[in-house]
């Protein structure tokens, strides 16, 4: 049930000012984001449709701690089949950015690890220019888990599976121990800064 008081009337427009958030009026609720999305088959909860709707409506509390929010893998297939241009997966990029403030303000929960992996994940690629495997796990896993010693033990759980084929294709153990930078970081600087990233 809609609540007509809690709703925020300027929730989209604080959508739209986000980049990636411009499009988000464009959308007419045709539903073949929806349809067309291969997240469905895995989460079947999971409903851009619903959270673009949601969102014009002003249910900004909503959804913001939807944890779908965060399954989007940023495949692209609804951005190349909607009719409107809306570019939901930019759209939805938006909304977490803002869903990511909120939490860092302490005034949403957000459950799910995501936030969690995606900064760890720019991190790496600040620092190094490349993605470095270890140095990824080893800054997600404690923050995911509360502490590092937690943190290590899931690693170990979750590596013991795939673990040797990464090691086999040098993404693990002694060569994979240090990071390789990229030659020139500059480049790197300058494109986070071009997309706003600390």
């Amino acid at each position: 049930m809609i609540k007509t008081w809690e709703l925020d009337p300027n929730f989209k427009e604080e959508i739209m000012n986000e980049r990636g958030g411009e499009h988000l009026t464009a959308c007419f609720q045709c539903s073949t984001c929806t349809l067309g999305c291969p997240i469905i088959d895995y989460v079947p909860s999971y409903n851009p449709r619903k959270i673009i709707q949601m969102s014009l409506l002003g249910m900004r509390k909503e959804v913001l701690s939807n944890p779908d929010l965060w399954v989007c893998l940023i495949c692209q297939t609804c951005t190349a089949r909607c009719p409107q241009d809306v570019r939901i997966s930019d759209l939805l990029g938006a909304i977490r950015r803002i869903a990511d403030k909120e939490a860092e303000a302490g005034n949403i929960k957000i459950d799910s690890s995501r936030p969690i992996f995606d900064k760890a994940f720019q991190h790496q690629l600040a620092k190094y220019g490349r993605l470095y495997d270890m140095g990824l796990a080893k800054e997600y896993y404690p923050k995911r888990e509360g502490s590092f010693f937690k943190g290590m033990m899931a690693m170990m759980n979750d590596y013991k599976d795939f673990g040797m084929r990464m090691f086999k294709k040098g993404k693990m153990g002694p060569k994979a121990m240090f990071p390789e930078k990229v030659k020139d970081l500059a480049v790197m600087k300058k494109i986070f800064e071009e997309m706003g990233e600390k």
